[in-house]
């Protein structure tokens, strides 16, 4: 079960649980009117105290189901959750059941409260589930009045001086309209709970394509934060390069410099080197014609 559907389910059966509060106070309120004097026939306190008591004990699992699905989703077991939803049905037919017969409306139209547990199983369960409810609502209906036909247990009347029971063929009209109106309602439910699971199903499918989307769009996203991470990396770089090269600019420009000027000296010194040689090659010149013209002299003098 995902948290989809998990999460469905639990809310289902929020919704369930509000409303069968109110449906208890409703039903066992009704119990104690129909046990009234105005109605003809007080009831004896042993009867009011087993109203009671299936009315606590109705609060009471009703309550049960509040303090569980009132948990963080995560911490409801699927297993926990699929017998709280089992139990939200079956429970309700025998309560339901028992407050029939213990105020005597069994013989009354108070079973059209078993529809209410066919539209709840509508929403909770499948095709199968839905017809097992009818089923059972059936049993309970039907088994009552035979039991109390066959004397297997006391006949309890909301009305006096009740004239039908005993009579075979009112009993049998008892037993089969019921019946066929659980029917048309089982039939009724399991058409509306196909749409509904078929609108769930398309609501399925919608939430899985925008899963997939928001799995695509994620995964861009990621790549464009990569490529911004790595753009601003290289803006970084390229920055950082071209600081460089303004300072290695700066730094060829000066080198220019100081080697013109290295270049005007070493100018300057090879003309006065240059001038200094010739002057030189020049005095030797002269040394050499002074030399001879000594040694010419020492000749003619001899």
């Amino acid at each position: 079960m995902d948290t989809f559907e998990k999460q469905q389910r639990v809310d289902s059966i929020r919704g369930i649980v509000k409303a069968r509060w109110i449906n208890i106070a409703i039903i066992i309120a009704l119990g104690f009117v129909l046990r009234t004097k105005y109605y003809g026939n007080w009831a004896t306190g042993f009867e009011y105290l087993k109203m009671v008591i299936l009315g606590l004990f109705a609060f009471g699992y009703n309550a049960i189901y509040w303090l569980y699905i009132r948990r963080p989703i995560e911490k409801i077991s699927d297993k926990g959750l699929t017998l709280v939803t089992l139990f939200q049905v079956a429970v309700d037919q025998i309560l339901y059941t028992l407050v029939f017969y213990y105020s005597g409306t069994i013989e009354s139209v108070a079973f059209v409260l078993y529809f209410i547990t066919i539209l709840i199983a509508s929403s909770l369960y499948k095709t199968r589930g839905v017809i097992l409810t009818g089923l059972f609502a059936a049993f309970l209906h039907d088994g009552i009045i035979l039991a109390e036909y066959y004397k297997l247990i006391p006949h309890i009347s909301a009305y006096p001086g009740t004239m039908w029971f005993g009579n075979i063929f009112v009993t049998r009209g008892r037993m089969t309209g019921p019946v066929f109106y659980l029917a048309v309602a089982v039939v009724f439910s399991i058409v509306l709970s196909a749409l509904f699971r078929e609108k769930i199903i398309m609501l399925r499918k919608q939430r899985d394509e925008l899963e997939q989307k928001s799995k695509i769009l994620d995964s861009k996203t990621q790549e464009l934060s990569k490529t911004k991470d790595y753009l601003h990396e290289a803006l970084t770089k390229s920055d950082a390069a071209r600081v460089e090269v303004e300072k290695t600019k700066g730094e060829l420009e000066k080198a220019n410099l100081e080697l013109k000027a290295k270049l005007n000296e070493l100018e300057k010194y090879g003309r006065v080197t240059t001038g200094r040689e010739l002057k030189m090659i020049e005095l030797k010149d002269k040394i050499k014609t002074l030399e001879k013209r000594i040694e010419e002299l020492e000749k003619n003098r001899i």
